[in-house]
């Protein structure tokens, strides 16, 4: 049993409380990481089976350039062929 009022154990169970807090907010924190990242994961695969065209997997796409802007360089593009330009 806790006895806050011995001297000689106070600071041992203030240390240990703090700990213990310490230690859930750590398992909540990580807990709603895991929630957060399960429900983009289960949010993506129900707008890709809804046909949304916007979130399609299409690997031979590659970088797209939406805004027009300039190409990466060191990508090397490939044509329908599959080798290498």
């Amino acid at each position: 049993m806790l006895n806050w009022g011995d001297p000689g154990t106070f600071w041992l169970n203030v240390t240990n409380a703090a700990l213990g807090v310490f230690t859930v907010v750590a398992f909540a924190m990580v807990a709603g990481a895991v929630v957060v990242e399960l429900a983009e994961r289960l949010k993506k695969r129900l707008a890709a089976a809804a046909g949304d065209a916007y979130t399609l997997h299409v690997p031979a796409l590659g970088a797209t350039m939406a805004d027009g802007g300039e190409k990466i360089k060191g990508v090397k593009e490939k044509n329908s062929s599959g080798k290498k330009q």
